[in-house]
């Protein structure tokens, strides 16, 4: 697994990361976000779905209750999945039929073999500022969007 590291300081440079990771998916990737509450993950997930396609990004909220909500694209469906208040949730009727991006993943799923997997990891620094640690596995291809 590889990492890479970057230090956001605004709203407006997560955007733009999300907008850059986006131009790398291809849809079939498994992305697990991990950070302590008001972290950032729905906020990313939101501006990731909004630029993969703007209509969609305006539905984006978080599933905490529901656990999974999917969202249609003009790429690809979207499956957003909160796993705070369960803890076992099957997965594989979704994985690898769209973009799944799951917040507070269990660590067994950094652990599929199937579809690439885009770990992002969110450190509170500040009021808007955050450290993203960004792990690849399978999945080169995305890293190669931030060099």
């Amino acid at each position: 697994m590889v990492e890479k590291v970057f230090r956001i300081s605004s709203l407006q440079e997560l955007q733009e990361f999300a907008k850059r990771l986006s131009e790398c998916l291809r849809g079939n990737e498994l992305i697990l976000l991990k950070g302590n509450l008001a972290a950032g993950k729905t906020t990313f997930t939101r501006f990731l779905v909004s630029a993969i396609d703007s209509d969609a990004g305006e539905e984006v909220n978080s599933p905490t209750f529901s656990v999974i909500n999917e969202y249609e694209t003009s790429r690809y469906p979207v499956f957003h999945v909160d796993l705070y208040r369960v803890k076992k949730f099957d997965l594989t009727d979704i994985i690898g039929n769209g973009l799944v991006i799951v917040e507070w993943p269990d660590e067994s799923l950094f652990e599929i073999e199937d579809v690439p997997v885009v770990g992002i990891e969110f450190e509170i620094t500040g009021e808007n500022e955050r450290i993203l640690r960004l792990k690849v596995k399978k999945g080169g291809y995305v890293l190669e969007c931030f060099e």
